[in-house]
């Protein structure tokens, strides 16, 4: 698994340093509405992708006896899935655009329809490729497609080319990964069909891809209630400081996840080494998320002044509300996996039910008191999903608050302390004169100091231990 962990995060250390650069770069050059009509597309789009996959990827990647006629079965239904998808999402694009009263939004989805085939003829080698983990072929493939997608992106921002500064990578990235996975993977589709392995995959896709629906649901509420109640630039807004948030929770912890989920299926049997595995990636997950989470936190006002521009100021009291959000769904991320892996696809529907009706009720009542009051309402909502999921993952896993609490311990009380000193490091600097990237600068490094300074003077965590995670190794 640590040799997977360190290829994935070759790929998406790429990809967080192509956002950093996306988001500092693109919004200086995009509207707010841009963003949000892309938000919007997003929405949609990730519906369908939900569709178009079924959860067969993961079936295939955890069946112990993977046979070339259920490999076969998976490959035609995502075919059938994709072309068909895709016609729909064309059909559907202008009556979308109506309902959400936004005509840019009808071109930019008749375009990203044509990714569902293009994607779906390929989603079978992905996961062929995941189950054999050969992540360090899947990373240099994600590396070029990231670094060239960014250059398409600003190059097609700088021509005032609007919104399809986002489509235009999104295809590109597409095309080039399926035309590359198709020739490399070295699975090779037959014709055969069987009504059976179709059957038998529906035990555990079935409920995993009704969890995926459930959770799309709790994920997208927010966009579709901010889009249509709101109009495209609050959601664009929204938008930036959501992106931000989940920073943490589709890099590091994606990473993990990703790797995850074939190595607890090789152990399934074994519940004391699935418990230990899924403790320690815990720890590792939270030494890693929660300073990034929490020290954006603490510098969130003149982050947003200095990264990106006084039009998107509003997103500095979001992430007062998501960036804890951030935490919480860093440490949840894993839950798919580690429950996937023991066949427990039933108990994750019925989670996932639990956790999107609390998230929709927060949306509904935040969104009364306007984009700040939806993200308010996700953070409450994820309050009480977090506690509930720690203790339906602990009767599940049959474990103890201890070994949990072992692994947590180091990063949150580092955390907690860096972010007291962040704290009375901003009431000093209100009494000096200093330009304000400067300023910013001085506190990041105030507080990667502290948060390193605490983990090893308290508990023995030297900063190559943070290294080691980066890199997989611990």
């Amino acid at each position: 698994m640590m040799h997977s962990v360190r290829w994935l995060s070759v790929a998406q250390a790429s990809k967080v340093l192509g956002q950093l650069v996306s988001v500092v770069v693109l919004s200086r050059l995009l509207p707010p509405s841009a963003y949000g009509v892309m938000a919007l597309a997003g929405v949609m789009l990730t519906f369908a992708s939900l569709l178009r996959d079924l959860g067969t990827g993961a079936a295939i990647i955890q069946r112990k006896n993977l046979s070339p006629v259920l490999a076969d079965t998976v490959f035609w239904l995502n075919v059938a899935m994709g072309l068909g998808l895709g016609l729909i999402l064309a059909a559907a694009a202008y009556p979308i655009s109506l309902f959400f009263r936004e005509p840019e939004l009808f071109p930019v989805m008749l375009l990203m329809s044509l990714g569902f085939p293009l994607g779906a003829v390929t989603a079978v080698h992905q996961a062929w490729m995941e189950r054999h983990a050969r992540f360090r072929e899947l990373a240099i493939l994600d590396v070029f497609t990231q670094v060239g997608g960014l250059c398409l992106s600003i190059g097609c921002a700088l021509a005032g080319w609007g919104v399809y500064a986002f489509v235009v990578p999104s295809l590109f990235t597409i095309g080039v990964s399926s035309t590359w996975l198709w020739f490399k993977s070295g699975f090779k589709p037959g014709r055969q069909w069987s009504r059976e392995e179709f059957r038998s995959l529906w035990g555990f896709s079935g409920s995993l891809t009704a969890f995926n629906f459930i959770n799309y649901f709790a994920r997208n509420a927010d966009s579709m209630i901010i889009g249509r109640m709101l109009g495209a630039g609050p959601l664009g807004q929204y938008g930036m400081a959501y992106k931000l948030m989940l920073f943490p929770v589709q890099h590091m912890s994606w990473v993990v996840g990703r790797a995850l989920l074939p190595r607890l299926s090789g152990i399934q049997d074994d519940l004391p080494a699935v418990r230990e595995v899924y403790f320690k990636v815990l720890g590792g997950i939270a030494l890693l998320s929660m300073p990034i989470m929490v020290g954006l936190w603490s510098l969130r006002d003149p982050f947003v002044a200095v990264v990106l521009s006084a039009k998107w100021a509003i997103v500095a009291p979001l992430l007062g509300w998501l960036a804890p959000v951030g935490i919480m769904q860093s440490l949840m991320s894993t839950i798919g996996s580690t429950l996937t892996s023991q066949g427990r696809t039933a108990a994750l529907f019925q989670l996932g039910i639990f956790n999107t009706a609390t998230v929709l009720a927060g949306f509904f009542l935040g969104a009364q008191y306007g984009v700040v009051g939806v993200a308010a309402g996700y953070f409450v909502a994820n309050s009480v999903n977090f506690v509930v999921t720690v203790v339906c993952m602990g009767r599940w896993l049959q474990a103890t608050p201890g070994p949990l609490w072992r692994q947590m311990k180091a990063p949150v009380v580092s955390s907690v302390v860096m972010a007291l000193v962040l704290y009375g490091a901003g009431i000093g600097f209100e009494h000096i004169v200093l330009p304000l990237k400067l300023q910013l600068g001085m506190l990041i490094a105030v507080g990667a100091a502290v948060y390193l300074g605490v983990l090893g003077l308290a508990f023995g965590l030297s900063p190559q231990s943070l290294l080691r995670t980066l890199k997989g190794k611990s």
